[in-house]
């Protein structure tokens, strides 16, 4: 059952009028539904939460239905296992909160690791969306030498409650974060950038956000996605180091030969950056689908 606002969402979280706690299985959702109109799906990134689409959701709101869903690991949503964290579980999970909710999405959107969450999602998902948008979409994997070195180590420590008890007390120590965001080259406002260092002072969050990173398949998603048939439109940004353009335009070539791919100036968190135009692509999108 879906009901108020969980309490431990804070009081001037942003849009925390549209937010709800719904229970689906061992997982306590937090999830935002907002507006009216055709049913929009946002999923944030990793170590972010529903509040990545604080502007967005207000812009958008007289246009689509908005489901913003903190991810499990992530924000308010509590009751994640660590081995529950791979994409083709969150996508399961994600089919059992929207037939709760009674939602089919007529487009999914996702940010960085949601967008690659949301094309898991639509490869196998009950009620498929009609089509796919991604900023800044994560679906390049790590290169080579990181995957057979720092991979095996990396692992093990995501799943450490010690270690992610560790990085929330330096979060809430040192300018850890502040250094984080610098490196999205994203101009993002105050007010957003003290939401991240807020969620990054919980070591559940931590903890989440590291055991979501490590578990990415995401070769084996590059290799399920040739079989996707779905309109898909991809913003990359024109300052993101994040994700390595050559290397991701080659991957959607030849995964996604017919998606459109579009270049916005702009860093790693475009949608922060640029939410009205954000808005504005969604609307455009949710409206064809």
């Amino acid at each position: 059952m879906a009901s108020a606002a969980p309490e431990r969402v804070p009081a001037d979280w942003p849009n925390r009028a549209h937010s709800r706690s719904v229970r689906v299985g061992r997982l306590d959702w937090h999830v935002q539904v907002a507006g009216r109109g055709p049913a929009v799906l946002l999923l944030h990134g990793t170590g972010s939460s529903a509040h990545s689409w604080a502007d967005v959701i207000p812009a958008l709101a007289a246009r689509a239905t908005l489901i913003a869903p903190d991810l499990p690991g992530h924000g308010f949503t509590t009751g994640a296992a660590l081995e529950s964290l791979t994409l083709p579980a969150i996508a399961r999970e994600l089919d059992r909160l929207l037939e709760r909710l009674g939602a089919g999405p007529a487009l999914a959107v996702g940010h960085s690791a949601g967008a690659a969450l949301a094309l898991r999602w639509a490869l196998g998902a009950a009620h498929r969306p009609r089509a796919l948008l991604g900023f800044n979409p994560s679906l390049v994997p790590p290169p080579a030498l990181y995957t057979l070195l720092a991979g095996p180590v990396f692992a093990p420590l995501a799943t450490s409650s010690f270690v992610a008890r560790g990085l929330a007390s330096l979060a809430a120590r040192t300018r850890i974060v502040e250094s984080l965001l610098d490196s999205t080259r994203s101009a993002l406002p105050p007010a957003q950038r003290a939401r991240y260092a807020a969620l990054f002072r919980d070591p559940a969050h931590v903890r989440g956000a590291l055991g979501f990173m490590a578990a990415a398949d995401l070769p084996a998603l590059a290799r399920d996605a040739r079989g996707i048939d779905l309109p898909a439109t991809f913003v990359l940004g024109s300052r993101d180091a994040w994700i390595p353009e050559r290397a991701l335009r080659r991957l959607l070539a030849e995964a996604l030969p017919h998606a459109t791919v579009l270049k916005w100036e702009g860093g790693h968190v475009l949608h922060e950056e640029q939410p009205q135009r954000a808005a504005e692509l969604v609307a455009a999108l949710a409206a064809r689908a």
